[in-house]
């Protein structure tokens, strides 16, 4: 926000005058201090009910009028709030940031506590930089509490403990839980209400914190199932944990590697340690995170006779290497839901399962994204390989006999028909990694007859609803993480129904329609199950002589990852964000506008489109072929211009209304193409539509080797590819550039088998989509013709 104007770093405040940046600093802070007495008095909770003016607002809180009024216009001032006949509000960026898990008050009030702490932290400055925790203020510990509960008190209960496979089972059947850092035990006692059977204990430094949570468990009646003590972690963990939490405080001990080790030996075999930490961060976030470790991390470490590393000083790579050294390994990499903080969860490494990642080592990233599935035990692996077994068992002879009726009373076509319906039932039934599957594969008319993909469409937005109790539960659950949820008028009708979420129609403050996209019960869960047990499965596959050598691990692998991340509903706002900007070019083209105030975990609140409709949209040839070239040249703009690809551009995300807009929906399956990929990926293409196959086949060899290729490839080899990717294009394209990429595209890929020649998943994903896309557009108007160069402009 800032420029530079001779010589002079400027900073704008609100729309007044521009001051130079340290002034505009200290303003920055002044307004800081205006919102911790908005947080202190109720204002600002009252100001997020609606516009209102400061004689009710007073009211409302019980407090002075002039103060309100003079309050109201300093933040206005500071352009946080806006002013019209109706009132003074929080201005529409602000509003989300007000209440709720992205709460800002929380963080107005530890820089409160922080800033009265500056005279002590100044004195120590000059004797040694050490001041012990029982020099800080009350007041700190518990704003740093505040801080903490908007994350403990619904990330880890609803999102991460159940992202790591078989843990809140075992909670659920009394786990064993410890605390390294606990504090005053809010954590323990969420999560003791959240799980009836456990038993946890808790242990801090600070015997004020600790004294203080056992008179508040006790009060709550607790006190046998949870104990905080007054005892160092290091030497008082006593074995047997299930669970052991360290939520931003490894960065504060004193003896980072002591406390790995001990944590290490307590838990039980198949116990989880979770670390939470903050991530890299730059600019002003990693300004604010400083400045709490010059006022409290690093002196009070140093009073404990520790090494200070700072807020920011345990990098992911620092704690996975010190984590490693204590026998310790990542076992899976869990959702990243909140800007300031990452959690990682740890077992022994005596225990870590075949492919995930060694001592020292993080997590393997992929192109698709942080969306790698979660670690899963062969013991949950198998008993769902034998359930997948006997559903399939069971299925097969009620449909073949069913078809058979079928055929004998009413005819062939209604037989494949009836026994499609029925298999795509089962299907459903399966979960929904399975019913993925089958959307990508109805988008396939040229690989199955039309009955087929027909029946198969159904699975698109047509699967059954979740039921009215489950509809609650998880209405419930959205509430309890985003309160806010609660203005709206969320109805049981539901509009879409897939796979992951039902989509259902609400009714905002102000009259809007707008779609919640409400998450099913156990989709994680199911999701890491399943698509982990078809990796393994693909794994077996490949190394059979028919596979060709073809790396069908790695497409499946990233393939499940990409659609694990669709559980992630922060994920597909942002995607929503960016495809909505990158197509605003496309005036034909509408994304819909996500509610960030509203969206939490287990549901994305977006607009509501109207004028949607699963008929074929009807359209003259001319105006046909429009909508269809638009659609397609936006597809190619995703892949070549901006390396943002929308990967399921099936049916139920796609529509054409009848004014001939286009609307795209559910960006959950998105990737993140690499420049060189994007820049291979384009020549292809341009090459394709100067019918130069040969320069299409060396380029796609070169992007299959890109460190060289491996022994028994020779410069022959590459010429006889080259050579027959030729060949194809000239038989598949027309002069004028027009081809069939539904049939182009499986005939590479068999060319590709012959020739152990596999570009690399990022490679083969965006022409996956265009196949997908395609196919949706075929599949209304089979007639279609389309050009090879579309996108690349």
């Amino acid at each position: 926000m800032g420029e530079r104007i001779a010589g002079t770093t400027r900073h704008e405040i609100g729309d007044g005058p521009e001051l130079p940046r340290p002034m505009a600093v200290v303003a920055t802070a002044m307004v800081a201090t205006m919102l911790e007495f908005g947080s202190r008095t109720g204002l600002s909770a009252a100001l997020a009910a609606g516009p209102a003016q400061a004689a009710g607002l007073a009211r409302a809180t019980g407090g002075d009028a002039r103060l309100a009024e003079e309050w109201l216009r300093g933040l206005a001032a500071a352009g946080l709030v806006s002013h019209d006949e109706a009132g003074y509000a929080w201005s529409p960026e602000v509003r989300p940031y007000i209440g709720g898990m992205m709460d800002v008050q929380p963080g107005v009030a530890l820089f409160g506590a922080l800033t009265r702490c500056v005279p002590a932290i100044a004195e120590a400055y000059h004797t040694g930089g050490a001041l012990d925790d029982a020099s800080y203020p009350q007041e700190l510990a518990e704003a740093m509490q505040r801080m903490s509960a908007q994350w403990t008190g619904i990330i880890l209960p609803d999102i991460w403990l159940p992202a790591v496979p078989g843990l809140t089972d075992t909670l659920r059947a009394g786990g064993r839980v410890a605390e390294i850092g606990c504090a005053s035990g809010e954590t323990l006692e969420t999560l003791a209400t959240a799980f009836p059977r456990i038993t946890a204990q808790g242990f801090d430094l600070d015997e004020r914190l600790t004294s203080a949570g056992n008179a508040r468990l006790a009060a709550r009646d607790l006190t046998g199932r949870v104990s905080l003590c007054h005892l160092d972690a290091t030497t008082a963990l006593s074995g047997g944990y299930d669970l052991i939490l360290a939520l931003s405080v490894l960065h504060d001990v004193s003896d980072l590697s002591g406390m790995l080790r001990a944590a290490a030996s307590a838990l039980r075999p198949g116990g989880t340690l979770l670390v939470v930490e903050s991530p890299p961060l730059t600019g002003p976030a990693a300004a604010m995170l400083l400045a709490t470790s010059v006022l409290y991390c690093v002196p009070a470490t140093a009073a404990r006779g520790g090494r200070p590393l700072g807020t920011l000083g345990l990098t992911p790579e620092t704690l996975v290497a010190a984590a490693a050294e204590a026998g310790l390994s990542p076992v899976t990499t869990l959702p990243a839901v909140h800007p300031m903080v990452a959690a990682h969860a740890f077992g022994r490494t005596a225990e870590r399962a075949p492919g995930d990642a060694g001592p020292g080592e993080p997590a393997r990233e992929s192109a698709a994204g942080p969306d790698h599935l979660p670690r899963v035990r062969g013991l949950r692996l198998a008993g769902r390989a034998a359930r997948l077994t006997g559903q399939v068992g069971a299925a097969a002879p009620h449909v073949v006999s069913a078809w058979l009726v079928d055929r004998l009373l009413r005819g062939r076509t209604r037989a494949q028909t009836r026994g499609t319906r029925r298999l795509v039932r089962h299907v459903e039934r399966m979960g929904p990694t399975y019913v993925k599957f089958g959307q990508m594969l109805a988008s396939r008319a040229d690989l199955f007859p039309a009955h087929v993909t027909e029946q198969l469409a159904a699975l698109h937005d047509d699967v059954t609803p979740m039921g009215a109790a489950e509809f609650g539960r998880q209405l419930a659950l959205a509430t309890r993480q985003e309160p806010r949820l609660s203005r709206l008028n969320v109805t049981d009708r539901c509009v879409g129904s897939g796979s992951i979420a039902c989509v259902y129609e609400a009714i905002d403050p102000d009259g809007r329609l707008l779609a919640v996209k409400l998450q099913r019960e156990g989709v994680a869960e199911s999701m890491s199950t399943d698509l982990t047990l078809l990796t393994a499965l693909t794994r077996v596959a490949e190394k059979l002589p028919a596979a060709g050598g073809a790396p069908m691990a790695d497409l499946v692998g990233y393939m499940s990852r990409a659609l694990y991340g669709q559980i992630d509903f922060f994920r597909e706002a942002g995607h929503l964000r960016r495809l909505a900007a990158n197509l605003a070019r496309y005036e034909e083209i509408i994304v819909p506008r996500v509610h960030e105030d509203y969206t939490c975990p287990v549901a994305l609140v977006t607009d509501l489109v109207p004028g949607l409709a699963d008929d074929v949209p009807a359209a003259d040839l001319a105006g046909r072929d429009r909508v269809a070239s638009r659609v397609l040249e936006a597809v190619g703009s995703m892949i070549f211009k901006d390396g943002f690809v929308h990967c399921d551009l099936h049916p139920g995300n796609i529509y054409i209304r009848p004014d001939g807009t286009v609307v795209i929906l559910d960006a959950g399956y998105c990737v993140e193409m690499p420049g060189r990929v994007r820049d291979a990926l384009r020549d292809f293409f341009i090459n394709l539509a100067l019918r130069n196959g040969q320069r299409c086949g060396e380029i796609m060899y070169d992007s299959a080797f890109p460190t060289g290729p491996p022994a028994g490839h020779t410069p022959a080899r590459r010429r006889a590819f080259a050579r027959e990717i030729a060949g194809l294009v000239r038989a598949t394209t027309e002069p004028g550039g027009r081809f069939d990429m539904t049939d182009f595209g499986p005939r590479v890929f068999e060319h590709q088998n012959s020739y152990g020649v596999h570009p690399p998943a990022d490679f083969a994903f965006p022409l996956m989509s265009l196949m997908i896309v395609e196919g949706t557009l075929r599949r209304w108007w089979p007639g279609l013709q389309v050009p090879a160069a579309t996108g690349v402009r």
